[in-house]
């Protein structure tokens, strides 16, 4: 995680502004950092199969949930993804002759069910049983909504347990074949809103000591991003503050940065 004065002190260091001076903590930093947070996650998740960089970077928001299949009265069933799904990464069956199974390293081997509450899917003794005797996991292929009849009614590559496929529609997926009842269902989640919280201590008059920023490292937020993608909201922060205080230079020069570590 990154934590928000960490992150504040780089700017200033940039930038050679002062706390709560040209770029006031909260009312400026603080939702810069949380707009280019997202930024950063629709562009990344939008391009995420690219890159192994991008993953990494994308691994503080990857889950993987066994979710509950419902049969339809079609080749196919649906789920309903989790409340923090944010966009689809992959998805894979487990199955033993022909039945699915959940994967055990995940939550302990329970199933999200239609109502997202986990429950078990199957005995203990059974997904011992199953997931340590002949265990055939398979990925399955993401379908678009133009070719998904033509893939179910397809003579010779038809979905199938060796050959699954999944498609995203309305508010949920449907994955086919129909015999599939649990996927390991892989997202991202969209990134939590950082806060900088802080109270400021008077000055000293006699002195002529301005006031004083005392973060709160307690009640803040941090960023979820590792510490590989600093730079990238570093220039970032730097474009932006160039556009704030009209600094066309400094703009420049960021927009130059980001374009080399894009």
């Amino acid at each position: 995680m990154i934590d928000a004065l960490d992150l504040y002190n780089s700017f200033k260091s940039v930038v050679n502004t002062f706390t709560g001076g040209w770029y006031r903590p909260q009312t400026d930093f603080i939702v810069a950092v949380n707009d280019i947070s997202n930024e950063l996650w629709e562009m990344w998740t939008a391009q995420a199969e690219k890159s192994q960089e991008i993953k990494d970077n994308l691994f503080p928001f990857l889950v993987s949930k066994n979710t509950i299949v419902k049969a339809q009265n079609g080749n196919y069933g649906t789920f309903i993804p989790p409340p923090n799904y944010g966009r689809y990464a992959s998805a894979s069956i487990l199955f033993v002759d022909e039945k699915c199974v959940p994967s055990q390293e995940v939550d302990k081997g329970r199933c999200l069910n239609s109502q997202n509450k986990l429950v078990p899917f199957k005995s203990d003794e059974d997904l011992a049983k199953d997931y340590y005797d002949n265990v055939t996991e398979v990925e399955v292929e993401m379908i678009d909504n133009q070719r998904w009849q033509s893939a179910l009614n397809h003579l010779t590559k038809k979905p199938s347990l060796l050959r699954p496929k999944i498609n995203q529609i309305n508010n949920g997926f449907r994955v086919s074949p129909r015999e599939v009842s649990v996927v390991v269902f892989y997202y991202y989640t969209r990134p939590i809103h950082a806060t900088f919280m802080y109270t400021i201590a008077a000055g000293n008059v006699d002195t002529g000591a301005g006031d004083q920023l005392i973060y709160n490292k307690v009640q803040s937020t941090p960023l979820q991003w590792t510490s590989t993608v600093v730079n990238e909201f570093i220039w970032r922060l730097g474009e932006r503050f160039g556009l704030f205080t009209h600094q066309e230079f400094m703009a420049q020069y960021s927009g130059q940065k980001i374009k080399q570590t894009a």
